[in-house]
């Protein structure tokens, strides 16, 4: 009955408590092309470093052959479960890899999307209020602190150039 209406509640507690409500994706075509040259990236990396494991264990096989050992060789044996074992070793790391480097392009295209966003919304929000900007900030741990150092010594300038106009004019 009432368990239904619980859930979604109980969802975003633990939504809320873990995220504190942070939106991830801010500007989701920025960021999704940004973690998916992230992710390529990796996943070609990933892909040069099988084939050269590939490579040096093929490699060992050409010199068992080479040396005439029959087929059923305890070193073709270990070649094998070494084989086997790196293979294992490297969907393992390749999986984590993969992951990390996820959540590290999520928080920097965040970084990255941030800024832009806020002075997006700063000037979208003094011009639907017909109001005139004072001082933009970002977040402390933003890329691009030198961006509203500049525009608040833009603002600053155009502030005073206000000033001296109405001064000449009264």
């Amino acid at each position: 009955m009432n368990t239904s209406n619980q859930k979604p509640v109980e969802r975003a507690k633990i939504y809320r408590f873990l995220f504190q409500g942070r939106k991830f994706f801010i500007n989701p075509s920025f960021q999704k092309k940004f973690m998916s040259f992230v992710l390529t990236s990796v996943i070609i990396s990933m892909g040069i470093m099988y084939g050269a494991n590939w490579v040096f264990f093929n490699k060992f096989l050409t010199y068992g052959e080479k040396l005439n050992l029959p087929q059923n060789h305890p070193f073709y044996r270990l070649l094998l479960e070494q084989q086997e074992f790196m293979t294992t070793v490297f969907i393992i790391s390749s999986s984590l890899l993969c992951l990390a480097l996820g959540i590290a392009g999520l928080f920097f295209s965040h970084r990255i999307a941030g800024p832009l966003f806020r002075l997006n919304k700063v000037f979208s929000d003094a011009h639907k209020q017909k109001v005139q900007l004072d001082q933009i900030q970002f977040r402390h741990d933003d890329f691009f602190q030198e961006v509203p150092v500049a525009i608040n010594k833009y603002l600053k300038d155009q502030k005073e150039l206000e000033l001296d106009r109405d001064k000449k004019v009264s």
